[in-house]
């Protein structure tokens, strides 16, 4: 890894503007409260998902924008929704409306192609009808021929109709291929996690909840691991955010791609947290494969791109639990929770399996 230049970590939110100390949902709360109270800010709900992000430090780049905008007195609710479509990589409402308004275009555009393809084809099946009906009845070679010539004319019409329809369904097709593109990418977006590119919360549930299912569905076990940082918040107060960013970039990549190369998946969990969803593996061979990450992670030394000097080594603890049938996936976060809570309090930079 190659770290960015340190720089200054953001003031302690507990000194700006005198809001409330402390960690906890309460202490969150009462963070959330006083930011809403000082900047009228109204108590809707994309408003408090946006604070509850910024007073746990989930994404340090927001944490550090929104301080930011504190300090300048410019957090308003304009500034919110720029900051949510800049730091969350989720669809705005005007980004939405687009998309739609797009969608609806192309199907009016297509229909009203159709229509007029349809149009084209009952001119050319009436003139059909009409050459038929005197051809039906005597007719002599001046009136055969100009009868057959009106009908090359009508053939050519439907003939050139008949491209132009191809071309415009053709170019439909292209238009409709690049919205389910652009769809696509939205769809990505909302679900990852901006800064360490991994699944954000909202995608990562989705996955958990999808496992879970599979596994009840084929009597297959799954398992998932939370990782927590060790020392992480020494190590940002040490170096700063921009350095912290970075490590947190790295571990989410170095765990992403052990996992995935065995068909597992990672997600960010928030803040320093992470989870790791492995479907089709049970608890003990889940932490032993978490155990071997781990280890290759902490072998691993981290230097400045500044300067060369060592950073030293990062390293991780984790719990993992295995899926309950009954269990929701707040529930099987809660049991690896605290078998994390376990590794840590034995000293760290271990795994520990549920024993529940």
């Amino acid at each position: 890894m190659q770290p960015a230049a340190a720089v200054a970590p953001p003031p302690d939110f507990a000194n700006v503007g005198g809001y409330p100390a402390g960690t906890g949902p309460m202490a969150w709360f009462e963070q959330i409260r006083a930011l809403l109270l000082s900047t009228g800010l109204p108590p809707e709900p994309s408003v408090y998902d946006l604070l509850w992000r910024y007073v746990r430090d989930d994404d340090h780049e927001l944490s550090l924008a929104i301080d930011k905008a504190l300090s300048g007195g410019g957090l308003t609710m304009a500034a919110l929704v720029a900051l949510r479509e800049a730091h969350l990589g989720q669809l705005g409402e005007a980004q939405v409306n687009q998309l739609i308004a797009d969608a609806h275009g192309q199907a009016e555009a297509l229909g009203l192609r159709i229509q007029s393809g349809q149009t084209d084809l009952a001119d050319y099946g009436r003139a059909i009808a009409v050459g038929g009906e005197r051809l039906a009845g005597p007719i002599d070679a001046t009136s055969l021929a100009a009868l057959l010539e009106q009908l090359s004319k009508a053939t050519g019409v439907i003939q050139a109709a008949n491209g132009r329809l191809m071309d415009e369904l053709d170019q439909a097709a292209t238009e409709s291929r690049a919205l389910a593109d652009r769809l696509s990418q939205a769809e990505r977006a909302a679900v990852t996690d901006v800064l360490t590119g991994v699944m954000n919360r909202r995608g990562l549930f989705a996955a958990i909840e999808k496992a879970q299912a599979e596994s009840v569905a084929t009597g297959v076990p799954m398992s998932l691991a939370v990782v927590d940082i060790d020392h992480f918040k020494r190590f940002n107060d040490r170096f700063g955010h921009a350095m912290g960013d970075d490590v947190l970039r790295f571990v989410a990549r170095h765990l992403a791609e052990k996992l995935e190369a065995e068909g597992g998946a990672a997600g960010r969990l928030g803040g320093e947290e992470f989870v790791g969803l492995m479907p089709g593996v049970g608890a003990q061979a889940a932490a032993g494969r978490i155990d071997r990450i781990r280890a290759d992670l902490a072998s691993q030394m981290l230097r400045s791109a500044v300067d060369g000097s060592s950073m030293g080594r990062i390293s991780f603890s984790a719990g993992v639990a295995e899926h309950r049938g009954d269990q929701s996936a707040d529930q099987l976060i809660e049991r690896a929770d605290s078998a994390l809570y376990t590794a840590k309090r034995l000293g760290r930079d271990r795994v520990v399996p549920d024993r529940g």
